[in-house]
């Protein structure tokens, strides 16, 4: 799915959080959305998941501006969508496993339990998730209930899914296999964007990096691009996930082999 913004804003009252904001996100590619606190980056990931209507300008998902779409039309393009949301965003009453079934039984209310298990299964598995599925969310680590939102959002395998930074409170060993996970999904031409400011992210998934600060576009291009930047402010933004991504690659050739050594050679 590609995903195109253009010329998009968003204002609450008088105040205008987000100003004039356009890229193009190709199918198939990472990226990386970075910006300090409060610059505007959970709101630009609702507002490109078409959780939260902008107040101006369009978001165009295959060709198509979601402002013209009918609720059936936007309920289609949700399907193809996943999002992770920052706290979880788990319901509370419910437990674990009700909580990974709900976006199938929503969509899709005659699949069959059996089904619905065994690609809960295989996603528990997959990302080494420990906690009984009886249990209810108030009764996790905040990293865990990061892991369950992970899980609850690939139960229908989207194209096209947003993560709110999904590096949050995870041990090491999980998060080694959330970005194996990530990993996977962006070989087989899945969308990703993340909000993130983890090295690791930057340095094994990113295409590309779009810098927010105070609710502007800042900057937009390829992550070699960035690293060469001149502008100052993306230089101060970008400079700990950058160090950290360089530490990332140079932990990953001394595992391979060491630094003086070419490890595909």
């Amino acid at each position: 799915m590609v995903l195109e913004l253009q010329n998009v804003t968003f204002s609450s009252g008088d105040e205008e959080i987000l100003k004039d904001i356009s890229c193009r996100i190709e199918e198939g590619t990472c990226v990386l959305v970075m910006g300090p606190s409060g610059s505007g980056k959970t709101l630009l990931l609702k507002l490109m998941g078409g959780i939260t209507p902008a107040s101006g300008g369009s978001i165009v998902a295959d060709g198509k501006k979601l402002e013209h779409l009918s609720d059936r039309e936007i309920l289609k393009i949700s399907l193809r969508q996943g999002f992770v949301f920052q706290d979880g965003a788990l319901w509370q009453n419910l437990t674990l496993r009700q909580n990974l079934s709900l976006p199938v039984q929503y969509h899709f209310p005659k699949r069959a339990a059996e089904e619905i298990n065994s690609r809960i299964d295989s996603l528990v598995r997959r990302t080494g998730f420990r906690p009984n599925l009886e249990l209810r969310p108030a009764h996790l680590s905040g990293g865990n209930r990061t892991v369950v939102s992970i899980m609850r959002a690939l139960m229908l395998d989207p194209e096209l899914c947003f993560f709110d930074e999904p590096s949050n409170g995870l041990d090491g060993t999980t998060h080694e296999r959330i970005l194996q996970l990530l990993k996977e999904m962006k070989q087989r031409g899945r969308t990703l964007v993340i909000a993130s400011h983890d090295g690791a992210i930057a340095s094994l998934l990113a295409d590309w990096i779009l810098v927010l600060d105070d609710g502007r576009l800042l900057a937009y291009d390829t992550v070699q691009n960035l690293k060469h930047t001149g502008d100052e402010r993306v230089r101060e933004i970008l400079k700990d996930v950058l160090d950290l991504s360089t530490t990332y690659d140079t932990d990953i050739l001394e595992i391979l082999g060491g630094n003086d050594e070419n490890p595909f050679g």
